[in-house]
């Protein structure tokens, strides 16, 4: 307010007005500030997609045959007498064995087999107590799995995962066929090593390059369907027709060079380059999608760009380096998150090839308790796939919990019928349980591999998916020595996977977040540690 007596400068009053004008000038002006999107927003269900899908299906082939050809090439074949002696049928296989070893020492003759395929055993004269040479050279193959798993999780996260995945089919398929040449038993065993070794690099890459190519809402619908359970039932068929060991080992090398083929017209994966800060390639990669699924939409090709320069920016502010295994005991977070994975998918491969391998002790078939087994595994896919993608509450977890719940139940029916002695009385209904608890492995493996690919970072995802690829290939191998607790109870193995099941499923719920509809982080994110403010210095109380 101004003194009425004192006189007004209009002068001054002018040139006031005129400087705050130009403040108000030089102030910057609001912009509304756009979002950039996320990488996995331009990831849409395309030509290219399905491309990626035949690819998973050969690689998913591939590992398969690798990893149950030993059902098929290490069948025990029943031995119904020496020479002109025929066995009572009604004799177990210890007795049978006993019996032609006598007659086998005393007169020579010749063993009468029975057999539903022509395994190593029959040609390898791996009968009775060498039988166990056997069951030692699938423990050496599954050794080789977990060796190349381990060698690929990194391998990949430094040189790519189409290279990795190159690498790891194109000698898959070239041990394969050689293998089908063995002359004797330390060839198969070394043969059939390195070509676990290379199938355990493709488990360890293939997961991780599907879902890093495939849109957010289809990764589970796609994970049960392009599966290894269609493969169960297209494998015990290829297996029937080729009779022998040899002709599968050759089939299956022939479908492994069908998925090499079909990688050729593949990308590396976009994700996985701008991770590693090779933007331009990446732009390439995703100019290359974008016209191989017909898209020339120009505001998304504008959009593709900002997202671009948003990942450089980041990638010049994150840490250059490359991650290794040590990273991960270095966060607590992914400590535990890595821990309780591995468990789990741990005790999955104890519970499911524990029971695999020992398929040819179930009543039937050979080829359709395998088929039905594979049947009832992708119908439980399908509908868990349909289900995710329609019912939004239906998560990891409750998939998961679900699966496990019903193995746990499965196997307490198991044990108690071992433990009481009515495994022979209830022969069908035992034939049945057995295969729903490998059908339901089947949605376990699915639910903990997507979990693991949502939760780890771009930059270490293959190694925590690795590991638990590993870890995987850990539980296989002990399957075959665990069950070697039959000899002091023929229920001990059921009781020893009922107690590693509880655990996992407690452990699962307690400490793994949920991951559904979560987008892929690309860098790992740095804690910043806040620091307290010191209240007394600044005055306040």
């Amino acid at each position: 307010q101004m003194e009425v007596d004192k006189p007004v400068d209009e002068d001054e009053i002018s040139n006031e007005i005129e400087e705050k004008t130009l403040l108000v000038e030089k102030l910057p002006i609001p912009t509304v500030m756009k979002k950039t999107k996320n990488m996995d927003e331009f990831i849409k269900f395309g030509r290219y997609t399905v491309l990626v899908l035949f690819l998973l299906e050969f690689a998913c082939f591939s590992t398969l045959s690798t990893m149950i050809y030993m059902i098929y090439a290490g069948h025990n074949p029943t031995i119904l007498g020496c020479g002109e002696t025929k066995f009572n049928e009604s004799l177990n296989h210890i007795e049978r064995c006993n019996l032609f070893r006598q007659l086998e020492n005393s007169s020579g003759c010749e063993p009468a087999l029975e057999y539903q395929f022509k395994s190593i055993q029959i040609e390898f004269d791996l009968l009775c107590e060498n039988s166990v040479k056997v069951k030692s050279s699938t423990t050496m193959q599954m050794t080789g799995v977990f060796l190349g798993a381990l060698v690929f999780g990194q391998f990949s996260d430094i040189c790519g995962r189409r290279f990795s995945l190159m690498i790891a089919l194109a000698c898959s398929a070239a041990f394969t066929g050689i293998s089908s040449m063995s002359l004797n038993l330390f060839q198969f065993n070394v043969w059939r090593s390195l070509t676990g070794f290379f199938a355990g690099g493709i488990t360890a890459v293939q997961g991780v390059y599907l879902v890093e190519n495939i849109p957010v809402k289809h990764r589970m619908l796609v994970n049960t369907i392009v599966t290894w359970s269609p493969n169960f039932i297209i494998y015990p068929i290829v297996a029937y027709f080729s009779y022998e060991w040899r002709t599968l080992a050759a089939v299956s090398a022939v479908v492994n060079l069908f998925g090499v083929i079909t990688l050729l017209f593949c990308f590396e994966s976009p994700r996985f380059l701008i991770q590693k800060g090779r933007i331009s390639e990446a732009r390439r990669i995703l100019a290359r999608i974008r016209h191989f699924n017909r898209d020339s939409c120009n505001i998304r090709s504008q959009e593709i760009e900002d997202m671009l320069i948003s990942e450089q920016e980041s990638f010049a502010a994150s840490q250059k380096k490359n991650h290794t295994f040590l990273t991960i005991f270095k966060n607590s977070e992914l400590l535990r998150w890595t821990v309780v994975l591995c468990f789990g998918i741990m005790t999955t491969s104890l519970i499911n090839y524990g029971i695999l391998f020992n398929m040819d002790t179930i009543s039937g078939s050979l080829y359709l308790n395998n088929i039905f087994f594979g049947i009832i595994r992708w119908g439980l896919n399908i509908f868990v796939g349909i289900s995710d993608y329609k019912i939004k509450a239906a998560g990891r977890k409750i998939l998961n919990t679900a699966s496990e719940t019903v193995n746990l139940a499965c196997l307490v029916f198991i044990f108690l019928l071992y433990f009481y002695g009515l495994e022979f009385e209830y022969a069908n209904a035992l034939r049945i349980v057995t295969i729903t608890v490998t059908a339901a492995c089947g949605q376990v493996y699915i639910a903990k591999y997507i979990t693991a690919t949502e939760l780890y970072p771009t930059s270490v995802r293959n190694l925590g998916c690795s590991a638990q690829a590993m870890f995987s290939r850990i539980g296989t191998i002990l399957s075959t020595q665990l069950f070697l607790l039959d000899r002091y109870h023929d229920s001990y193995p059921y009781l020893a996977l009922c107690v590693f099941l509880f655990a996992d499923i407690i452990l699962f719920q307690t400490f793994i977040p949920e991951t559904k509809g979560r987008k892929l982080e690309n860098h790992l994110q740095k804690r910043v540690k806040i620091a307290k403010p010191d209240l007394e210095k600044n005055g306040q109380h």
